[in-house]
């Protein structure tokens, strides 16, 4: 007997598969617990009720091209729409948004897509070739959309035109198998043509789009509300009247928020920590405990182009010193894995039995701090030396950093924490004045353009301004392989160049988890990227038009 809607059993796994965008098949996966009490799916969706959420912090402007974060993505996302979405029911499937279909030229160096007709943006006016055109010209410059954007699209991108005004023509310089997962994702939305010419990207009033909910008032460090659209191009949705993403930057008080129903979600795949993943299933019976993997990861970058990081020796001791299972524990109380440098829940990296070979995965500590302590001392550190490490504020990334800091004390490393929030990290980061900085990174869709794009000599994202002519050009052998075993295999090559350079130190790779209550209907099973892409609220009802 099929689950009926939003009824699973404890620590079911959800459906794999994978979605097809140019030929590109990427696995994720999900698991979720739930409390006792379900919905049948012969219940009619119910109209109302508010979707209250928490976010660690304020965003620090309104552009979501510009802004990677998902404390602006998940409050924005739902006023856009973009050419292309993921039907996150369906196994994060690439399925058309504002564009009704696309057709991929034989050569893939052409994408055409037929636009929807009758679309207005909240203002009233109509959405044409003309604004998707200026979104896609704004997603490939740099000085207006994120760098994980921009490396993706300036190296391929070649020009967007109109041949009427509802049929856009993207052309491509070489075929890329990232293009369409990309415009699928929460970031690549359509933006109004000209408008952040016009408005400043701090002021509310950028915010005209298309989607599901308008912008109703924003206060800053307090709250980011939104409202129905009911001029939605999609009949009959969304069912629920608007939301309101709430700042506390205290995740104890996230909890006790939600305990006390004041928040319907603890986070859009975030804010909930093992212990009180615990208390919520033995005391709230009405809770749902969701879990699954996330796209993204703690990382140690090293800035290699200046001493002490530019000796492969000291950033090879930085990997061998650094506990990771002991990270895992402190750092995410359990809910982490290890990895590479690509994801491991996507198909793309290495089998865990080969990561495990490599000196900085084995499960001799004492071998390995011996190890590292021998490299330095080979590259002129006997006597240690003192680094200094600049963290995001917030402590899903302080206690990572602590753990590391304990780690690399025993070998002679001795770290110095900065903690910064996140503007002035960025501005650190960006400027190359660092000597190595931490935070929780991650993409915003899963594809390996995004992961190894960071690495390539001449990315924007290349912080530790690493660079290797041999893989640069597996990143664009693999960039242009649409067949997913074949391009996995070129990946495969790649892990193993980094294994050995070691431009960054990946800790671990995160899980994903949230609460909610389960008069919440319809809401999709944590994958990869659910932090960011979750449907825009699209399909989520509340019982009885109540969310909490």
């Amino acid at each position: 007997m099929d689950q009926p809607v939003g009824c699973r059993r404890p620590w079911d796994h959800a459906r794999r598969g994978g979605r097809w965008g140019l030929a590109v098949l990427l696995v994720v996966w999900g698991i979720i617990l739930v409390g006792h009490e379900c919905v049948v799916a012969s219940e009619q969706p119910s109209k109302g009720g508010t979707i209250v959420w928490a976010v660690h912090e304020g965003m620090p402007d309104f552009d979501i091209h510009y802004q990677g974060t998902y404390i602006a993505a998940q409050p924005i996302g739902p006023i856009y729409n973009g050419l292309l979405t993921f039907d996150v029911y369906d196994n994060e499937k690439i399925v058309g948004d504002l564009a009704e279909r696309w057709e991929i030229a034989g050569d893939g160096k052409r994408i055409t897509f037929a636009l929807r007709k009758g679309v207005k943006f909240h203002d009233g006016s109509d959405f044409t070739c003309a604004d998707a055109k200026y979104s896609l010209e704004k997603l490939t410059d740099p000085k207006r959309a994120a760098r994980a954007l921009v490396s993706i699209m300036e190296n391929v991108f070649d020009s967007a035109t109109c041949t009427d005004d509802f049929t856009l023509v993207m052309n491509l310089k070489e075929p890329s198998a990232a293009v369409l997962t990309m415009l699928a994702g929460a970031h690549a939305v359509m933006m109004k043509a000209g408008i952040t010419e016009r408005v400043d990207r701090k002021d509310p009033k950028l915010l005209i789009g298309t989607g599901p909910f308008k912008f109703k008032s924003y206060t800053p460090g307090i709250d980011f509300r939104a409202e129905r659209n009911p001029h939605y191009w999609k009949p009959g949705l969304p069912y629920i009247d608007g939301y309101q993403a709430v700042v506390i930057s205290d995740l104890t008080k996230i909890f006790a928020s939600f305990r006390a129903r004041q928040l319907t979600m603890t986070g859009i795949g975030r804010h909930l920590e093992p212990p009180e993943a615990d208390i919520l299933q033995k005391d709230f019976p009405d809770a749902v405990v969701a879990l699954g993997p996330r796209a993204g990861w703690d990382t140690f970058v090293m800035n290699i182009s200046k001493p002490p990081f530019n000796d492969p020796r000291v950033r090879k001791a930085v990997a061998l010193a650094t506990d990771r299972e002991k990270m895992i524990a402190i750092g995410a109380e359990g809910w982490g894995v290890l990895g590479g440098y690509i994801g491991p829940h996507t198909p793309y990296g290495l089998p865990l039995e080969e990561l495990k070979q490599y000196p900085q995965f084995g499960d001799d500590m004492a071998k390995r701090q011996a190890e590292a302590k021998r490299l330095l001392a080979e590259a002129g550190y006997a006597k240690g030396m003192d680094v200094e490490l600049v963290l995001r504020r917030g402590p899903l990334y302080e206690r990572g950093a602590l753990s590391r800091q304990d780690d690399l004390k025993k070998v002679g490393i001795n770290i110095k924490i900065t903690l910064l929030d996140t503007a002035a990290f960025r501005d650190r980061q960006e400027s190359g004045e660092f000597q190595a900085h931490t935070v929780l990174a991650a993409v915003g869709v899963d594809d390996p353009d995004l992961y190894y794009s960071r690495f390539t000599c001449d990315a924007p994202v290349n912080f530790s301004k690493y660079c290797n002519q041999e893989f640069d050009q597996l990143f664009a052998e693999q960039s242009r392989t649409f067949d997913v075993q074949k391009r996995a295999e070129i990946t495969r090559k790649m892990e193993r160049i980094l294994l050995q350079e070691v431009p960054d130190d990946r800790g671990f790779y995160w899980k994903s988890a949230m609460g909610y209550w389960n008069r919440v209907q319809q809401w999709p099973p944590l994958q990869g990227t659910t932090v960011y892409n979750f449907g825009k609220f699209e399909q989520v009802w509340c019982q009885g038009g109540k969310c909490m």
